[in-house]
């Protein structure tokens, strides 16, 4: 069995991470997991709680998840952040239509480390503390910098949790404007139609199985089980021009890209940020393959009101040291500094663009969707699949994106037990790591990092309108 990752080196144009053999990769995990099996700990027990917590919110008898005045919701600063008063003032308008109570008292990051996450999680999510105050949406309002992704990801196992971190104050106050207008206007932006776009690099690439075992089914599912027409560009159909006509003047509720992304490893961090999770498109000769941010229209109307779905390594940002890297006792950095990647920041930013964008920090795997032991013959909705349907389903039945990703936040939590455990038990002598426990455990351990890293960029509980009638219509 080989581990395939989706990335292409930005200077060589050929994959980041050569396909793995399962077998090696399994002995170094295990003796990296020996080295770093405190943290996990600690991650399991503030992700367990976490999930303890949403369960105790979700059952409460008066809560519409769906909606966030019902269901609460609040914003989380950074308490040193330098900016911290300007963006309590530019943030407020959003926290006053989303009902918040004490819209100048958001949640405080303080710089905890791992091993005190789960005393936070006590102290400022705990239903018994707080009563029914605890809120369903927390958007965090900073850069890596000042609130880890880590931390957004830990967050995420209790909450539905997104991110704005902009250069400017005054392109927050752009955003909650956006979001104000959108939600307010008497019809939506947004029609019934989504685009999904998936190159297919050949059957020894990780391409190969995102077009046919990710993208494709579900362009199908949402054409025939949720009635929307769609523009699918998959195989040869996936270049940048046929992308960026399909994006020009479009204005679908949902955007759909399943790709390798770029890592310009060695280069300059300036260029790290802006090409790293560009998406690349079909290959033809010497013309241009790769969409950045450079390419997203900056004046006039450009997927308004739409949620961007980006399948693809370093979509959502990048970490300055991989996670994968850290289990294989290897630190060798991506970049200078954790920073979330251009696109999403571009298109989020737009004063008529899309309301939210949803992502993959670090590298994706394959393992993330499909199976690699029998990846010919999938159930297209089996578990590893199934809560990318469900994000569809409930973005596109007009459900905030906090709402739509919460199964990713369940599956990190599951996860995480199930990797502590299975090393607490091979220590106890209750478990031997034969070739069949190895494959288990390396996708297991896959699997959770690319649950783990799955991000929401822009409010969670954003109101996804869509206008009812078809666009033609």
């Amino acid at each position: 069995m080989q581990i395939m990752a989706n990335g292409i080196d930005y200077t060589t144009g050929r994959v980041l991470i050569a396909p793995m053999e399962v077998e090696a990769l399994s002995q170094r995990l295990e003796q990296a997991l020996q080295q770093n099996i405190d943290e996990v700990r600690e991650l399991a027990g503030s992700t367990r709680q976490g999930m303890t917590f949403r369960d105790e919110i979700e059952s409460l008898p008066t809560p519409n998840l769906a909606d966030p005045r019902a269901a609460g919701w609040r914003f989380l600063v950074n308490e040193n952040d330098p900016h911290y008063e300007a963006i309590v003032e530019a943030i407020r308008p959003l926290a006053e239509h989303r009902g918040m109570a004490g819209p100048d008292r958001p949640f405080l990051y303080r710089g905890e480390t791992v091993d005190e996450w789960f005393d936070w999680m006590t102290d400022n999510y705990s239903p018994l503390a707080l009563g029914t105050g605890v809120p369903f949406y927390v958007l965090i309002v900073g850069g890596p910098d000042q609130v880890p992704f880590a931390f957004q990801s830990m967050l995420a196992s209790a909450a539905a949790v997104g991110r704005l971190d902009f250069d400017t104050v005054d392109d927050l106050h752009v955003y909650v404007e956006k979001v104000l207008r959108l939600e307010q206007a008497e019809q939506p932006a947004a029609r019934r139609r989504a685009i999904f776009f998936a190159p297919d690099y050949g059957l020894d690439d990780a391409t190969y199985f995102s077009r046919k075992y990710m993208a494709e089914p579900l362009a199908q599912h949402v054409r025939e089980a949720r009635g929307f027409p769609t523009v699918s560009l998959t195989g040869d159909e996936a270049t940048k021009e046929k992308l960026a006509q399909a994006l020009s003047g479009a204005r679908p509720a949902l955007v759909f890209t399943a790709s390798h992304g770029v890592g310009a490893r060695n280069h300059p961090l300036a260029t790290q940020k802006q090409v790293n999770g560009a998406i690349c498109c079909r290959r033809e000769g010497e013309a241009e393959w790769i969409y950045t941010a450079a390419d997203v229209p900056a004046n006039e109307p450009f997927l308004e009101g739409a949620v961007f779905f980006q399948f693809a390594c370093f979509g959502y940002g990048t970490p300055a040291e991989s996670d994968y890297n850290h289990w294989l006792n290897e630190p060798t950095l991506n970049a200078e500094q954790d920073f979330v990647a251009a696109l999403p920041r571009r298109l989020i930013t737009l004063p008529r663009g899309p309301v939210a964008y949803i992502g993959h920090l670090d590298t994706a795997f394959l393992h993330g969707f499909d199976d690699p032991e029998s990846p010919y013959a999938l159930e297209r909705w089996d578990l590893r699949i199934a809560p990318f349907v469900r994000a569809l389903d409930e973005l596109l039945g007009a459900h905030p994106p906090g709402l739509a990703m919460r199964d990713m936040g369940k599956r990190y939590d599951l996860t995480n037990a199930q990797l502590t455990s299975t090393y607490d038990r091979a220590q106890r002598g209750r478990l031997r790591f034969t070739p069949a426990v190895r494959r288990r455990f390396v996708d297991l351990f896959i699997t959770r990092s690319d649950a783990q890293n799955y991000m929401i960029y822009g409010d969670p509980a954003v109101q996804v309108r869509i206008l009812d009638e078809p666009e033609d219509g």
